[in-house]
């Protein structure tokens, strides 16, 4: 896969977290795809970090590698609102840890039970009502499903949502037209 291609990759799964509009993203990739997978993740890390995107490996195997974009500040905040809090006590998470601690649990989970913990969605910047209700649930019963099933507000989520898709389009039509990434990438 070109250059071109992983950019284009990233900008249809990860737009709205690049432009600055959702604060992580988690993106499975199949490493031979690629001629060298951890050279050109590696040829992204200046933009990345110097637009305050963090990039972490949180499951790796032979052939797929699930990598998460995130930025850390915004999750930070996030994680420290008390109904995200709450939920992640309850899934058994250390109440007082950094975001870097809570980020090696949820990879120690991920490693160990070969599945996606629920509470994921809480270092993805999902509502945290909306992840409650989808362990509750069982992923059944929601009222609406888009970037994920929504439990709580589905007004607010199908406008989120909608501003999302935008986002998606519009970084996917600029790249296409021949803007460089690292210039449509926002800087938190």
């Amino acid at each position: 896969m070109s250059r071109s291609s992983f950019e284009a990759l990233l900008g249809f799964h990860g737009a709205p977290t690049f432009a600055g509009e959702k604060p992580a993203v988690l993106l499975s990739f199949k490493k031979s795809q690629f001629e060298d997978f951890d050279a050109m993740l590696a040829s992204f890390t200046p933009c990345f970090r110097c637009k305050g995107i963090s990039v972490l490996r949180l499951v790796e195997g032979e052939e797929y590698v699930l990598v998460l974009f995130y930025r850390a500040r915004r999750i930070a905040r996030f994680v420290k609102r008390a109904d995200a809090r709450a939920l992640l006590r309850s899934c058994g998470y250390d109440d007082d840890a950094p975001l870097a601690e809570l980020l090696a649990e949820l990879q120690r989970r991920m490693e160990i039970k070969k599945t996606f913990p629920h509470e994921i969605g809480i270092f993805l910047g999902y509502p945290p009502e909306d992840v409650r209700g989808f362990i509750e649930h069982r992923g059944k019963d929601f009222a609406l499903s888009g970037y994920w099933k929504v439990y709580g507000n589905p007004d607010a989520a199908r406008a989120l949502f909608a501003r999302y898709t935008a986002c998606s389009e519009e970084f996917c039509k600029k790249l296409d037209d021949g803007a460089r990434f690292e210039d449509l990438v926002i800087a938190s």
